[in-house]
């Protein structure tokens, strides 16, 4: 009985070791979101919305993107010198910032229109070096497949972070928001690197002929994928900043309430099919030349997971929004009701445009991110109300998406 009920696959097996630690990592800011939005006003999260969205823009570029190529050699070694190339880069982007925000913080709160926010930018060059380092040590374990690990440490991070968030809350401190999240980043990190054999500076010896060889043969990553995830993650993170600064920073928090919420199903279940998709997709496209086996069945499964949610949810969620987080947070569930569909595609999409990766075709990523990017800015801009800019947005989103789909199936050979 036991072991008709446990996966007989390996790639069953692995998604669900890190569904595991994610479904604990999700569960905590869901179960915590309704006591923060009593303590931090619509506007706190806003300028925390502000934040991060000029963290996550800046950090997704600072690797260089090397990160995903970690997955690509055959070698071990070919590996650890593509993750030396991204811890390399990005300490150097790091210093770069951190010397434009000591020379510029003044000009760029300006440029914000968030003169509250200028503290904080000190923080931002921390932060971009944490997420990078975060982020090549993530991929690395999953090329060793410790999914184990790569679990474990989500509900580190998402616990130190929340409960830090939690704390300062409690204390009155408005910053708590940004700092807690910084506190959760580095919690996690230390945590990965301890785990991270093989990445020690005791391990190796590096050679900086052979690093510059590497760099050189994947550098697509940062020719093609730098200029497309930078739109990517513009484009993602540019509502924030325009809801903000035309219709009011509430409106920039009611919408990163939205996501903070809504994101948890789809990082639960679909970031965890991505990690083992992703280095059973590279295997059987380096082996075959094509992975329509395992694109189909990933495609069936997450559809088959995402439709019936979506469809309560839609129906239910703005009255769900005004029970859980207070009925000051009602615009948010107007929002999320709006982005449903965007977010039901994202889940499915998301781990299959890897192929895009897989196949090493970034300019293909490229376009769709511009057209995205485009999108999103000319239906913010022309819209009169703040509920057609969050409509403009999930149109945009869903067209992409589906373009995204038929791309990747292309390149898997599913179609």
């Amino acid at each position: 009985m036991i072991r008709k009920i446990i996966p007989r696959s390996e790639f069953s097996r692995n998604v669900i070791t890190l569904m595991t630690g994610t479904a604990v990592a999700q569960a905590i800011p869901i179960a915590i979101s309704p006591i923060l939005t009593r303590i931090y006003s619509p506007d706190e999260f806003g300028l925390f919305a502000i934040f991060m969205a000029i963290v996550s823009i800046l950090g997704v570029v600072s690797t260089g993107r090397y990160e995903l190529a970690i997955m690509l050699p055959k070698k071990d070694e070919d590996a650890l010198y593509v993750a030396i190339s991204s811890f390399f880069i990005c300490s150097l982007l790091s210093v770069v910032i951190l010397a434009i925000v000591v020379v510029s913080g003044d000009a760029l709160s300006i440029l914000l229109d968030k003169p509250k926010i200028k503290k904080y930018l000190y923080l931002v060059p921390f932060f971009i070096f944490v997420s990078g380092s975060y982020q090549t040590l993530n991929y690395w374990l999953n090329r060793k497949k410790r999914y184990k690990t790569i679990s474990l440490n989500r509900t580190v991070q998402s616990g130190t972070s929340n409960f830090s968030q939690l704390g300062f809350g409690v204390l009155g401190q408005s910053y708590g928001l940004i700092v807690g999240t910084l506190m959760g980043q580095i919690f996690s990190l230390l945590f990965l690197f301890r785990s991270s054999d093989g990445l020690k500076p005791k391990s190796f010896k590096i050679k900086k002929i052979k690093l510059f060889s590497i760099m050189r043969k994947y550098s697509d990553f940062p020719k093609f994928d730098v200029p497309s995830s930078l739109i990517n993650i513009a484009a993602n993170q540019m509502p924030s900043i325009l809801l903000a600064s035309i219709f009011g920073g509430a409106v920039s928090g009611y919408y990163y309430l939205t996501q903070r919420v809504l994101q948890a199903p789809i990082t639960l279940i679909s970031s965890s099919v991505l990690d083992v998709f992703k280095q059973k997709a590279s295997e059987d496209y380096k082996s075959y030349g094509n992975c329509k086996s395992i694109f189909r069945k990933t495609f069936l499964t997450l559809t088959l997971i995402s439709l019936p949610p979506s469809l309560v949810l839609y129906i239910y969620i703005e009255d769900l929004f005004s029970i859980i987080f207070g009925e000051q947070w009602k615009e948010s569930g107007t929002y999320a009701k709006i982005l449903i569909p965007a977010l039901c595609l994202r889940f499915i999409v998301n781990p299959l445009s890897f192929m895009i990766y897989v196949a090493q075709k970034q300019v293909v990523n490229l376009f769709g991110m511009s057209l995205l990017f485009i999108m999103v800015l000319v239906g913010i801009i022309i819209s009169d109300t703040s509920t057609e800019a969050i409509a403009s947005i999930s149109i945009s989103f869903v067209t992409v998406y589906l373009l995204y789909l038929f791309v990747s199936a292309r390149i898997a050979k599913a179609i």
